[in-house]
């Protein structure tokens, strides 16, 4: 639609808890385009982790399942939100079978392109996560740098219900939450600004409206942002996140048949930047 003065009130206000905007963030094909830029840049950890931190995760998670036994075949693992492929072409390459899942057009068609270039056989799907068959069993599956947050409740045990029974019973999930202190950090105060060329939003002059707002007895925030363009034409996006503490996970993960073999205040297993930000978790689904 078009935004006039009378419809800024409604459109900035405080959404209902979950609330969709009226575009998706995670699938919009131009900023898609500009998720992925984010992906591949070593010097920012605006989408991804940084070279070191994904290589050390990657360590990690291997001595972590060496300590557990290497099984008699080739170890399979199943990569959610894999991107554009950044940890499965690493392990990919150490061996492993790799399937990675993803709904960004950009980060697939990414990572296929790069599997090709280095001569692995990586299976990647276009799909949203809880939508699609996960196939397996696996050894191992991943879910990494919060996306597990981005997630309502109700979704978050739908995908650990689908993900328990993709996993062998040996197996193992590694994925990161993060807590109120990280959501805080990052959505610390409402803003706006005009882009006067094309931009992280938009590909023409446009003005960004940022409204941030917690709900503290869901432990839960969203970042909503209106696009307006030169013609007034609007859109908006309502980015939510569910931010955790230790116990508020492993309650989860109890309830969904997981049992924490390992929790670290990050994946790598080292303190994060600044301290207090992530927890890191190894666990295994509980034997029936």
């Amino acid at each position: 639609g078009r935004l006039r003065l009378d419809q800024l009130e409604r459109i900035t206000r405080r959404p209902r808890l979950y609330e969709a905007g009226d575009v998706d963030f995670w699938t919009d094909s131009y900023v898609s385009d500009h998720v992925l830029s984010a992906h591949l840049d070593p010097h920012t950890d605006d989408a991804s982790r940084r070279p070191a931190q994904i290589l050390a995760t990657i360590e990690k998670v291997e001595s972590h399942l060496q300590s557990k036994g290497s099984p008699e075949h080739r170890m399979r693992l199943l990569d959610l939100a894999c991107g554009p492929g950044l940890y499965a072409i690493q392990f990919a390459a150490r061996g492993y079978e790799v399937h990675g899942i993803d709904f960004s057009p950009a980060s697939i068609a990414h990572a296929r392109t790069e599997a090709q270039r280095e001569g692995h056989e990586i299976t990647y799907t276009l799909a949203n996560m809880l939508e699609v068959d996960f196939g397996g069993p696996y050894d191992l599956v991943t879910l990494i740098y919060g996306e597990f947050c981005t997630f309502s409740p109700d979704k978050q045990r739908e995908l650990l219900s689908k993900i328990r029974a993709a996993l062998q019973p040996e197996g193992l999930l590694v994925f990161d939450v993060f807590t109120e202190a990280y959501a805080r950090h990052h959505r610390s105060r409402d803003d706006w600004y005009v882009s006067t060329k094309d931009g992280f939003w938009h590909p023409t002059p446009h003005l960004v409206l940022e409204r941030n707002f917690f709900y503290a007895q869901h432990s839960a925030s969203v970042a909503s942002y209106v696009i307006v363009d030169s013609a007034g034409a609007y859109r908006q996006f309502n980015i939510w996140w569910r931010h955790f503490t230790s116990a508020e996970i492993r309650s989860l993960l109890k309830k969904e048949s997981f049992v924490v073999e390992a929790e670290y205040p990050s994946l790598w297993g080292e303190e994060g930047s600044p301290p207090g930000h992530w927890i890191g978790l190894y666990c295994s689904p509980r034997p029936t």
